[in-house]
């Protein structure tokens, strides 16, 4: 069984996005600027009013939003793939081309979506009914004595949030390139290649999507500063994770045009960085391996 060059993988990402960033960003570019229109819109038109008619409506524009953005997000993923994969990308790829093969990258990256919100559901659910038959109070501030029963529920949470991670991975690592490359390529066949290199995809990944993560934390750091200005320090060291989740998100909403420039430039870098290395890891996957040298010859093949 091949597996995958992790060093190799990294390294072709960046040299495939920092050699070739004229392709890449005539690719992804139209594709950013309209995922980050729909961004935009679906963040103007939601109500912060809390209320079930709100809650109703912001749930309707943010569905919308969101497949909106897949199916945008599929037609970046096919160019950028056939770049990196060195298959010819047609005089239409620079024009947002929606044909056979966008359509197809767009249901298995829409599949793969609803896969991940399903696989995170029945380990929340798993998670809780363990707790519960544990005799674990559910509740955010109840005292949890040590017992039997936790250890055995927080044993269950872990294999099922593990199993979960492991599959989502498994499916959606390889899954770029497996539809672009092969005529029945998918969520099956991406989470099949991928068996046995679970722990060097995590590694891949760590490595091409820390710069992005560093780079937007950056960025909302600059934002939240700028938006409290003088008592920045004091509700950055008071303030717990959602309260400054919260905070982000205002900041975020009284810089809106900005930001959505800024979330355009991070559309284009992932989208180079993450298919590229899926496409060097699918190739290394799917080459015939090498036959081991023996040592012994026959006696009538010669000295």
């Amino acid at each position: 069984m091949n597996k995958i060059p992790v060093g190799q993988t990294v390294a072709f990402a960046y040299n495939f996005v920092f050699s070739r960033l004229g392709t890449v960003v005539a690719v992804a570019g139209l594709p950013a600027v309209l995922a980050a229109a729909a961004d935009y819109l679906m963040r103007r038109y939601s109500s912060s009013e809390d209320t079930p008619e709100t809650a109703g409506t912001n749930m309707l524009i943010w569905l919308a939003g969101t497949v909106t953005t897949i199916f945008i997000s599929a037609v970046a993923t096919v160019g950028i793939t056939r770049a990196a994969l060195g298959l010819p990308l047609g005089h239409n790829a620079f024009l947002f081309p929606v044909g056979p093969l966008e359509l197809r990258m767009f249901l298995a990256k829409l599949r793969f979506w609803i896969g991940v919100a399903v696989l995170l559901l029945l380990a929340f659910l798993l998670t809780g009914a363990a707790f519960m038959l544990g005799g674990v109070p559910l509740e955010p501030n109840a005292a949890v004595e040590p017992s039997t029963g936790v250890l055995i529920a927080s044993l269950i949470a872990w294999a099922v949030f593990g199993y979960a991670i492991l599959t989502i991975v498994r499916m959606g690592f390889l899954l770029s390139a497996t539809v672009v490359a092969e005529k029945n390529g998918g969520l099956q066949r991406s989470h099949d290649l991928a068996r046995g290199n679970f722990w060097r995809i995590v590694a891949v990944l760590l490595a091409v999507a820390a710069p992005i993560f560093l780079v937007v934390s950056f960025a909302v750091y600059v934002m939240l500063s700028a938006s409290l200005g003088a008592d920045a320090q004091r509700v950055l060291q008071e303030e717990d994770l959602l309260a400054l989740m919260r905070r982000g998100e205002e900041a975020v909403a009284q810089n809106l045009l900005l930001w959505e420039v800024f979330n355009a430039a991070i559309f284009i870098l992932a989208s180079g960085l993450i298919y590229s290395a899926s496409a060097f890891a699918y190739r290394a996957l799917t080459v015939p391996p090498r036959p081991a040298p023996s040592s012994f010859r026959p006696p009538w093949s010669g000295s």
